[in-house]
């Protein structure tokens, strides 16, 4: 693979892969306008709980929400990236998605971010890279593997 087959960031025509990204889609039974509110209502406790994220159109305000939840599974940190993948099989599952994630061909997808985030992407500000920080990229990681599924 050329190193020109990168996708560096979900942003422009690629900000679809984001968690961000503005799309309805239903994930057990509830229907969520991004993947981000979807993921965080995966912090409580209940259904009920859940439901409030369903309301929520902005992705920046359900990450807010998402860090208050009281309810936060013990384990969080060993499912959260299973929930993830659940989450986006379930995002990629609409057929406009579907496609624009599989046009992506083999693509390396990095979820390059300037706000540390090194554990979902790869940070890639002067501080983390000074510190050589590799970021994790479990979200590009999850990406490849739906997509792979998908084709």
């Amino acid at each position: 693979m050329s190193e020109n087959n990168i996708i560096a960031e979900f942003k422009g025509k690629n900000h679809f892969l984001s968690n961000f990204y503005k799309c309805d889609f239903v994930y057990n039974e509830l229907t969520y306008h991004n993947a981000e509110a979807a993921f965080q209502a995966q912090k409580c406790a209940t259904d009920e709980d859940r439901i409030k994220y369903t309301e929520v159109t902005n992705p920046v305000a359900a990450k807010r929400m998402g860090r208050k939840e009281p309810n936060l599974p013990e384990n969080w940190n060993d499912i959260s990236a299973s929930i993830m993948k659940d989450i986006l099989t379930a995002k990629f599952a609409v057929p406009e998605l579907r496609e624009k994630l599989l046009a992506t061909g083999d693509a390396t997808l990095i979820e390059g971010n300037k706000h540390h985030d090194n554990i979902w992407g790869c940070c890639t500000c002067d501080s983390c890279r000074a510190k050589n920080k590799p970021g994790l990229n479990r979200l590009g990681k999850i990406l490849m593997d739906i997509r792979d599924s998908l084709s």
